[in-house]
């Protein structure tokens, strides 16, 4: 046998492979926050912002070990889950969206939800998340929320002692 027969049809293997690579976004430069109780669920996101270029990530295990990194390392984005022991994801927000007590209050902030229900979310939106993420979510699903934070960002107002991102406005003619 010819030792091309060995490989069969060797170019389309990588072509595919650099499609999905092509289909992947990256974020180079950039540093992220990631706040779980669960060492495996951190350490899944660890992955799939690396798979994108984000190569320093932080780690914390509740809100309070959150605030000191936050306050330590001024990363570029947090991603952090609601339920959370010492300091919840709830108390964390609505400190590190605080300007008297944020070093960093407009820091894009992607919640995940493990039961997302509407009262959460809305409490969520309302104390300044940008985004929010259902567990378990895909790779894609993340770099989506990563993109709408780094790529459109929204500008932030003040309401009460809060800072928080102006909502979106629907397209022009989709809510007609």
């Amino acid at each position: 046998m010819p030792p091309d027969s060995a490989r069969p049809f060797p170019d389309e293997r990588s072509e595919s492979n650099a499609a999905i690579m092509i289909a992947t976004p990256t974020f180079p430069d950039l540093s992220a926050l990631v706040v779980d109780e669960s060492l495996y669920i951190r350490r899944i996101v660890r992955d799939m912002l690396m798979r994108v270029g984000i190569k320093r990530v932080l780690e914390a295990p509740d809100g309070a070990e959150a605030l000191g990194a936050l306050a330590e390392s001024k990363p570029d984005l947090t991603i952090i889950d609601w339920d959370l022991a010492i300091l919840s994801g709830e108390e964390f927000i609505r400190l590190a969206r605080t300007p008297s007590t944020s070093p960093s209050p407009t820091v894009p902030i992607i919640l995940m939800l493990g039961q997302p229900r509407r009262n959460v979310v809305d409490r969520a939106i309302s104390l300044g998340v940008n985004e929010v993420i259902a567990k378990p979510f895909s790779p894609k699903t993340l770099w989506s929320r990563l993109d709408e934070v780094i790529n459109r960002p929204r500008p932030f107002s003040q309401v009460k002692s809060l800072l928080r991102p102006v909502p979106r406005v629907a397209p022009a003619g989709s809510s007609n």
